[in-house]
């Protein structure tokens, strides 16, 4: 009989048949798993047809799933809480996008304000878990498009493993809300709408709605304005809208306060205001993390993305974002990860530098230990272990679902599941010996942590049970896994049958040779096909019909192809009777081992995770380095010396005493100075050694000594959008001073030169003033300016609070071109100066002399205190002539007597004159110019 398909789809398993077209062929070759791939193909379309087996494991299902999730009850069963009650709510909004991008907002209602958390790229389970653990909440607000690793949020109403210390399990109940309730459109108009005590109501920002009517006697109502846009930009000012995940949270939360208002209070209830009201909205970031904006992220450089030169990588995929790093300051560090998971731990870091000195001190501790000279040797050594270290996460989740093939993009089999996990053996183990042969590495606490999950008992575990029973060149020749021989009798007695198949084939050809007209049975063939058996083969004639059918006994046909026709005969049949499933039998006993192989090593699944991401950690601490900082508990930022290799644009940068000590020092530092001179490169590089000093990172300078910095706030960049350029100025500023604290760092650069001047001069001061003025909590500033009149007309007077600082260049006047006159050192000296140097600046770009020519004069006579009025109002001498000339024909039109024209039209008086010889005297030599090509 044909084989049966139902035999085999036994224990959550199935296999897929070929679709190729069958060849024939007398004889089939016997069953060698360590065939050529090709001949393992020509084995699966010729005579004895093979199959590709997928095995599919019944995957396993969880006793709670997030779609049935809901709020549970309180402890005290009633329905109608107390006011008390009422106040200890904690509303929490968590949602989380591709790639693990998690948006975060939460309400206190005891303090009538809305806290919302900037998004977190690549944060996943583990920043949920953090997020939970410093909110506290009592509801989670979950969407329905969450990933389904926030699933374990409903699981016995904690919100963390079961196996954490009972001090740390946070009793909440879970919500899920629709995905529309998650929107951002939606949450804009939700927030433009609340009465927040941070709005002014004296002023208003108007614009026609899509309701605009003309209508003189009404208010701006009845015109059909709308101050929705004014208030969207008031509240851009406290909170960063390009938080869209987040922004998002914020509107499920303000949907489910309204929901709650109403099933609590009356229609007409006059108290349902003031019941679960939001008064204010902040940003906050996370417990023990420094916050850093995408503006500070893109005006710092710390990770920028660029379109991936290959035009097929280009746009977002599932498992790709199809885009590659630019030149930025992560850029330069993610090469030196060598597996997948450190290089995203690597990103996290970068994304998320830590305010925790003992967790940046144990980096610090990681990296001076591995730099020791003895210790060269074991780095060498790691770097090379970890590339052939891969991510197990994707791995495990393909072994629990029976999925053998590794990555589908590739079809290549050599990156199967099998392979990978004993590839990570290997290296794990090796791994494991050079962190014991480390020099100094017994101090490490990541060097115990990584000893106690590297464990080598497991690892040789898993590595013997795939090396006894996965054929790994045979597999990647087949496309499937195939086990060993000597795993299992059952099998290995298949497998012989299967190979004998060969001479039987022969026999049985002999055979129905002898029956047949001896002129056909060259023609003759008998084939194994695993989908539809043994069948006999015979050509086709020139009429497109077999050469011969059975004669006496009609064979019955089964299918034709171009060329051949194939039957089945009583010989055929007893055969599919016997030997018909032997190759589904094999593939189906494989599965079978395979399963078993892979519950064995689903046993170790939390083991080998942990190893994986042990070495992953461990891969993204071996950084290079320049100098280790300091950290101080004051508020001190002393930057020193002369540091290498941190950008490519700041070589020749010299740091030399960097010096803002709130304590004992300055808090603010200006810079003034020529153009090009170096002033925002100096601005971004103090502003990178705090952010690389908090990631863990050594820094490049002589020396640093820090304090603790818990925001890096930036005004240097410009997006660039469709909105005002000086707007976003403004945005920027007002979002930098709403979050500022005493620790924080404030860079700015250039801020108020995108409008008027002397507004621009009047907003500058003011800043820097307002910033000088908050006393202890003022924060660490570095600014650059070019409004030298703030200072020059007292406007900001020196103080101790206030240091001055310039860009070192050297002059030399006698240069006889302008461009040559000024040599740039890129020297960071104390003191203040007013040179720009501006016109030398157009003279390096190729402006034209003439134009730097009346530059500098107009300059020279407006620093002399000139009235630039007068001035430009002189004329030159071809004009003077000219307004000369213009004079005398006034003064003789004027004299000139028209009377007689008037009176004595007649022309034969001899005192008549012409009007037209009249003019030619006055105009003179320019009345054929003028007057005459005027007239035609």
């Amino acid at each position: 009989m044909a084989p049966s398909s139902s035999r085999r789809r036994r224990g959550g398993f199935h296999s897929s048949r070929s679709s190729q077209q069958p060849s024939t062929r007398h004889s089939q070759r016997p069953y060698n798993p360590n065939s050529s791939g090709r001949r393992g193909r020509d084995r699966v379309t010729s005579s004895v047809r093979g199959s590709s087996v997928a095995a599919y494991a019944e995957p396993f299902t969880n006793d709670e799933i997030l779609s049935e999730l809901g709020p549970r009850p309180g402890n005290g069963g009633n329905q109608e809480q107390s006011e008390n009650e009422d106040l200890c709510q904690v509303v929490m909004a968590i949602d989380m996008k591709e790639r693990g991008t998690v948006g975060c907002c939460y309400y206190v209602a005891d303090e009538e304000k809305l806290y919302m958390l900037e998004d977190i790229t690549s944060g996943g389970l583990e920043a949920i878990e953090t997020l939970k653990l410093d909110v506290e909440p009592t509801l989670v607000l979950i969407s329905t498009r969450a990933d389904q690793s926030t699933g374990n949020l409903g699981q016995d109403g904690q919100g963390v493993n079961t196996e954490t210390d009972e001090q740390f399990q946070l009793p909440y109940q879970v919500d899920v809300r629709p995905v529309q309730e998650f929107s951002f459109e939606a949450a804009k108009l939700k927030l433009s709408n609340l009465r927040l005590d941070t709005a002014r109501d004296d002023t208003r920002f108007l614009i026609p709605g899509e309701t605009f009517t003309v209508n003189q006697n009404g208010d701006e109502n009845d015109l059909g304005f709308t101050d929705q846009q004014g208030k969207l930009l008031n509240l851009s000012g406290v909170i960063d809208m390009d938080n869209r995940i987040s922004v998002g949270c914020a509107g499920a939360i303000i949907t489910y306060l309204q929901r709650k208002r109403a099933a609590e209070c009356l229609a007409r209830d006059r108290s349902a205001n003031e019941l679960f009201k939001i008064q204010s909205v902040e940003m906050r970031s996370l417990k023990g993390t420094m916050f850093v904006n995408t503006d500070t992220l893109t005006s710092l450089q710390v990770i920028q993305s660029e379109s991936h030169p290959n035009a097929f990588n280009q746009g977002p995929g599932k498992t790709s974002h199809g885009a590659k790093e630019s030149l930025s300051i992560f850029g330069l560090f993610h090469h030196f990860a060598r597996t997948p998971q450190g290089r995203a731990r690597l990103r996290q870091k970068f994304l998320r530098p830590s305010t925790d000195i003992a967790c940046i001190k144990e980096r610090h501790d990681f990296i001076a230990t591995y730099l020791r000279p003895d210790n060269e040797p074991a780095i060498e050594k790691l770097t090379s272990s970890f590339k052939g270290i891969k991510n197990l996460r994707p791995v495990m989740v393909h072994v629990r679902k029976g999925i053998s093939s590794g990555n589908a993009k590739f079809k290549a089999f050599k990156s199967g599941v099998w392979a990978t996990l004993l590839e990570f053996a290997f290296h794990a183990i090796d791994v494991h010996e050079t962190i014991r042969a480390v020099t100094g590495g017994e101090n490490l606490e990541l060097h115990a942590k990584a000893l106690e999950k590297l464990d080598i008992t497991v690892l040789h575990q898993v590595g013997r049970i795939i090396h006894e029973t996965v054929d790994l060149q045979s597999s990647i020749e087949e496309h499937r896994t195939v086990v060993k021989p000597r795993v299992d009798h059952e099998l290995d007695d298949l497998k012989d049958t299967y190979n004998g198949l060969d001479s039987l084939l022969n026999q049985v050809a002999v055979n129905i040779a002898g029956t047949i007209p001896e002129r056909l049975s060259n023609d003759l063939n008998v084939i194994y096909f695993p989908q539809l058996g043994f069948n006999i083969a015979m050509p086709l004639d020139e009429r497109g019909r077999p050469v011969y059918e059975g004669g006496g006994q009609p064979w019955d046909q089964v299918f034709t192809t171009e060329n051949r026709v194939y039957f089945k005969d009583f010989r055929m049949r007893e055969m599919d009777e016997r030997f018909g499933d032997i190759y589904g039998l094999i593939c189906e006993k494989e599965i079978e081992i395979v399963y078993e192989m892979a519950q064995n090593v689903l046993q170790y699944e939390k083991v080998l995770v942990e190893a994986s991401d042990i070495c992953g950690e461990i891969d993204s601490h071996l950084l290079h380095e320049v100098t280790v900082p300091t950290f101080i508990p004051n508020d001190t930022l002393i930057i020193g010396g002369n540091g290498e290799g941190s950008s490519p644009n700041s070589s020749a940068l010299l740091l030399d005493d960097s010096d803002i000590d709130r304590q004992q020092g300055p808090s603010m530092l200006l810079l003034t100075g020529p153009n090009y001179s170096g002033k925002s490169v100096y601005l971004k590089q103090v502003a990178l050694i705090v952010y690389m000093a908090q990631i863990g990172s050594f820094v490049p300078a002589e020396s640093a000594r820090l304090g603790m910095t818990d925001k890096i706030l930036t005004r240097i960049t410009t997006r660039e959008t469709a909105q005002s350029s000086f707007m976003i100025d403004l945005q920027q500023i007002c979002f930098a001073l709403t979050l500022a604290t005493e620790r924080s760092l404030l860079i700015i650069d250039e801020f108020g030169k995108g409008t008027e001047s002397t507004d621009g001069a009047g907003l500058a001061c003011g800043l820097f003033e307002y910033l000088l003025s908050l006393g202890e909590k003022r924060p660490k500033v570095l600014a650059a300016t070019h409004f030298h009149e703030i200072f020059e007309n007292g406007f900001l007077p020196p103080r101790r609070e206030l240091g001055f600082g310039y860009m070192e260049v050297q002059v030399d006047p006698s240069a006889r071109d302008v461009e040559n006159q000024v040599t740039y050192l890129y020297n960071f000296r104390s003191g203040r100066s007013n040179a720009s140097f501006g016109t030398n600046c157009a003279a390096l770009n190729g402006i034209e002399p003439a134009i730097i020519s009346r530059a500098n004069e107009i300059g020279t006579l407006a620093a002399r205190g000139e009235d630039l009025v007068v001035i430009c109002a002189k004329m030159s001498a071809d004009e003077m002539e000219k307004l000369e000339e213009a004079e005398s024909m006034a003064r003789r039109f004027l004299a000139a007597d028209f009377s007689e024209t008037a009176e004595h039209g007649d022309s034969s008086n001899e005192t008549y004159n012409s009007p037209e010889v009249m003019l030619e005297n006055i105009i003179g030599k320019h009345y054929e110019t003028t007057v005459m090509t005027g007239l035609t």
